[in-house]
C-alpha cells in the first residue's frame, strides 16, 4: 500500500474517531511512500528500517486494521465487499481507492524475462538485490522514474529513456543525448 491509502485512513480517522477503519491492500507492507524506495535506491537508509516512518505501532494507535487481500467485488445493496481470499467484509461507508499500476510497453519484448517495472516496494527490492543490472530501458521517466535512473546511473548501469511525448533520447554515459 501507498501512503496515500495511509492519509485517507488517517483524515477518516480524525473525523470519526469512533469508527472501524480498515485498510486492503495487496501488498504485504504497511503503507510506504515511494520515496522510501527511492532512499533505499540511493542507499540512504537501511532496509531493514520500518516502511513507516510513524513507527510501528502507528496503525495500533489510531486503530487501523491492515488486511493483505484484494477486493473482488461490491454488493451495495448488502454493504459488503468480496474478498479474493474468499472471505467478506462488511461495511456502513466504503472509500475505494483502486491506485494504479505501470502501464506496459506495448513492443514486441516487453513481456520477457528480465523485463520489470519499479512500481512497489518489492519490485525495488528486486532490483536492488538480485543481480547486477548492466543496461536499463526506462519508458515514460517522470519525476520518480529520474531520481531511480539517477540512482541506477551512479552504480554505473547504461540507461536509454524513452518518452513517448517527445520520442526517443538515449543517453551513453557521455554526456550526449542522441
Amino acid at each position: 500500500m501507498v501512503r496515500p491509502a495511509l492519509i485517507a485512513a488517517e483524515a477518516i480517522r480524525k473525523h470519526a474517531p469512533a469508527d472501524e477503519i480498515v485498510l486492503i491492500g495487496d501488498e504485504p507492507e504497511p503503507p510506504y511512500s515511494k520515496w522510501r524506495f527511492l532512499t533505499c535506491s540511493h542507499g540512504e537508509i537501511d532496509e531493514a528500517e520500518p516502511t513507516c516512518a510513524k513507527g510501528d505501532d502507528h496503525f495500533q494507535r489510531l486503530r487501523i486494521s491492515l488486511r493483505v487481500d484484494r477486493a473482488r467485488a461490491v454488493d451495495t445493496a448488502a454493504r459488503k465487499v468480496a474478498l479474493d481470499g474468499g472471505s467478506e467484509l462488511g461495511f456502513d461507508r466504503l472509500l475505494i481507492a483502486t491506485g494504479s499500476y505501470p502501464a506496459r510497453l506495448p513492443v514486441p519484448g516487453a513481456d520477457l524475462a528480465g523485463v520489470n517495472p519499479c512500481w512497489t516496494l518489492a519490485d525495488a527490492r528486486r532490483s536492488w538485490s538480485g543481480p547486477a543490472v548492466a543496461r536499463v530501458f526506462a519508458d515514460r521517466s517522470g519525476f520518480i522514474g529520474c531520481i531511480i535512473l539517477e540512482a541506477l546511473a551512479n552504480r554505473g548501469v547504461s540507461l536509454t529513456v524513452w518518452k513517448w511525448a517527445i520520442g526517443c533520447a538515449a543517453h551513453d554515459g557521455s554526456g550526449a543525448a542522441g
